[in-house]
């Protein structure tokens, strides 16, 4: 299987939410976690995480770019989400049919960790998801502004799941 990983954020002007934690330090921790981890399961990674962008629409179409030149199999942005400070839980995005299969399958595992199951959501208002011309995903991971996550979440078991949601 051939995957892009898109490491949300991390392209200023493009950066992340912030809390108890910083979004982009996560998606990074995350993100390179599970190429990692994906390439030693045998499957092909593209990471596609620009390295420049002037705006944030040109990191986005550079992600997506990336991916559809690739002709990937299937499109994971890993986001952190960030609200009040009570809201909490995971959420995953997609738009296809297939999409939400693999959707479910990620939200799935990561719900294993307690994280609080917020559902799989209509992705197809999200650049990345609309833009990209294979199933597409985009995973909030959890609140970087709830100390109830931020006590849960260990980077390692978090790509962890991520990664068995997308392998099996």
């Amino acid at each position: 299987m051939k995957f892009a990983i898109d490491i949300g954020h991390n392209c200023p002007p493009d950066t992340g939410a912030r809390g108890i934690k910083i979004e982009d330090k996560l998606t990074s921790d995350v993100g390179t976690r599970v190429i990692s981890k994906l390439k030693k399961l045998g499957h092909e990674v593209v990471s596609c995480k620009p390295s420049q962008a002037d705006t944030v629409r040109e990191s986005l179409a550079k992600r997506c770019q990336t991916a559809n030149d690739a002709q990937v199999d299937i499109f994971v942005s890993i986001h952190f989400n960030a609200f009040n400070g009570q809201a909490h839980g995971t959420e995953v995005f997609a738009m296809s049919e297939a999409g939400r299969k693999i959707a479910n399958s990620v939200l799935n595992e990561i719900v294993k960790l307690g994280f609080v199951n917020r559902g799989v959501k209509d992705g197809s208002h999200l650049y990345v998801i609309k833009n990209t011309e294979m199933p597409a995903i985009l995973v909030e991971c959890c609140f970087v502004d709830s100390q109830k996550d931020m006590n849960l979440l260990d980077v390692e078991t978090m790509s962890d799941a991520i990664v068995k949601g997308l392998a099996d």
